[in-house]
């Protein structure tokens, strides 16, 4: 069988594409469909329809939802249009991002991200500190790979768990449930880097 051509590759419907780009973004500002509602005085049914690339948003929705969001309107385009994307983070740089609707004040740091047309990655500097609040673990689709870089803590994927250790990795599908179950140490460091197919569903 030969392999597929980018051209062969069936890039999604503009309101996919969009969609897609705003559910990103609301994720990345830790806002819940609830959440975003408020601020934008959008119905969650209709975001949850723009997100899932159900609907065409008019340009004063999509402005009202950046706004609420606080990102530029374009970024939502940013998939439309054919582009090979290069991050570089100097560092000690990156854009800091609270995990705000989570509740457990989780701020992740972003160092890197690049869309293609099939495939999207995003990468993080994590530091979490004791003592680690209770919290429910995390699925979503995609692959993820956490490598630490100090401090020790348990890590469970599945029904396994890991006494992680620097110099550590693991990879694995993200759509088991995972997260951190307990610090060994005051405060644990990792990297970690989350990849997922495009689609509408992304």
């Amino acid at each position: 069988m030969e392999d597929s051509s980018p051209a062969d590759i069936k890039k999604p419907a503009l309101d996919q594409l969009v969609g897609a780009a705003v559910k990103t973004h609301r994720m990345l500002a830790g806002l819940t469909l609830a959440g975003l509602s408020e601020r934008a005085g959008v119905s969650t049914a209709m975001i949850s329809k723009i997100e899932r690339g159900q609907v065409s948003a008019s340009l004063t929705t999509l402005e009202a939802l950046a706004n609420a969001i606080g990102a530029p309107l374009i970024n939502f385009f940013a998939g439309t249009v054919e582009h090979s994307d290069v991050s570089f983070v100097a560092a000690g740089e990156g854009m800091t991002v609270q995990r705000l609707g989570s509740g457990f004040g989780h701020t992740y740091k972003m160092i890197g991200r690049a869309e293609a047309s099939h495939v999207s990655f995003e990468s993080f500097a994590v530091t979490l500190e004791q003592p680690l609040k209770p919290r429910p673990l995390y699925r979503h689709r995609g692959l993820e790979f956490m490598h630490i870089t100090s401090g020790e803590m348990v890590f469970q994927c599945g029904e396994a768990s890991y006494h992680m250790k620097p110099g550590d990795s693991i990879s694995f599908d993200s759509s088991n449930a995972h997260g951190p179950v307990e610090l060994k140490t005051d405060r644990v460091s990792f990297i970690t880097m989350v990849t997922k197919a495009q689609s509408s569903e992304a």
